[in-house]
């Protein structure tokens, strides 16, 4: 492992205790479940982790108390302070500093960090789940212009839709906007939601990967009865059988919950041969613009007041 990766596996352990200790309903998701099935551990040249939980588990993660976190280790999320923007929860290391490149605009600092994602109900209609991967994907470009650093953006079309978008918009009614829309059908009640169930299906359309992220929900608890799933491979763009996996992985000698078909998940983001490394040239992480593993980021941005980052995130204005 990395320097940077021994600390992301410090959270993750941290974050996997958190989840037992609480009864806490958890999956890794996207690269770190790809990494567990395919090398035990970490991708090599990854820099990051993904995990899931079903929205109610999610929501008591959410509730739980600070006292709940080892000293150095802090939740962060939209609802629990301002500035935050991202619609989902990470869990950070207070002692170290970590800025992304691709979001440095937002003013946003942070530790090294593990990514927490809701795992949401979703319609089993396929246009339906085109048609709200679309709508996300709005919200996350408008969300982008305001938390993105300028000179990043080089195409000048785009530089002036960008300004325009951020003086139409405000970032936090935008995050929170992003976190209604993916967790709204899973909120419905009444008829039209059995109307348009069909199978139970769990999505993660804040993930990288939009609709392909949205399985049926036997894909990752294992209570489906069937002992294959047909999902769609779209490097060969059809649908094709996957057999069902297990659920507790090795993770670099350790033991991480997964989905419990694996094969099933892994094919619907990668495709069939998500066995096979990509080229070299394909092998990138995520650029960060700062990382330092010994610096509190609180100590890096100047900030001296531990109250200050706590303070109450106030309802933005739609």
């Amino acid at each position: 492992m990395t320097k940077l990766q021994e600390k992301i596996f410090e959270l993750m352990k941290v974050f996997d205790r958190l989840c037992r200790d609480n009864a806490l309903c958890y999956y890794m998701l996207g690269g770190t479940m790809l990494g567990a099935v395919r090398h035990k551990g970490f991708i090599p040249w990854d820099d990051d982790a993904d995990f899931g939980l079903p929205r109610k588990d999610y929501e008591r993660l959410l509730a739980l108390p600070k006292e709940a976190f080892p000293q150095g280790f802090r939740l962060r999320h939209f609802s629990k302070e301002a500035g935050v923007p991202y619609a989902f929860a990470r869990l950070e290391d207070e002692n170290t500093t970590c800025i992304e490149a691709r979001r440095s605009g937002s003013g946003y600092t942070g530790g090294v960090y593990i990514d927490i994602f809701p795992l949401d109900a979703d319609s089993s209609i396929p246009v339906l789940r085109r048609w709200k991967e679309w709508r996300v994907k709005l919200i996350k470009k408008l969300l982008y212009a305001h938390i993105a650093e300028e000179g990043r953006v080089t195409n000048p079309l785009k530089r002036i839709v960008m300004k325009a978008a951020v003086r139409k918009t405000r970032q936090e009614a935008l995050v929170v906007r992003l976190d209604a829309m993916v967790s709204a059908y899973g909120r419905k009640h009444g008829f039209g939601r059995r109307l348009l169930r069909g199978e139970a299906r769990l999505s993660n359309y804040l993930g990288h990967w939009g609709r392909r992220e949205s399985v049926p929900q036997g894909v990752f608890d294992g209570k489906g009865g069937q002992r294959e799933y047909t999902v769609f491979d779209w490097r060969r763009g059809e649908r094709i059988a996957a057999p069902s996996g297990g659920r507790e992985y090795e993770f670099e000698g350790s033991r991480f919950f997964g989905a419990a078909d694996s094969a099933a998940y892994l094919t619907a983001l990668y495709g069939a041969d998500y066995m096979t490394p990509p080229p070299e040239e394909e092998r990138e992480g995520h650029p960060a613009a700062v990382v330092e593993l010994s610096t509190p980021y609180r100590q890096e941005s100047g900030e001296s007041d531990a109250g200050k980052a706590d303070r109450e995130r106030k309802s933005p204005e739609e």
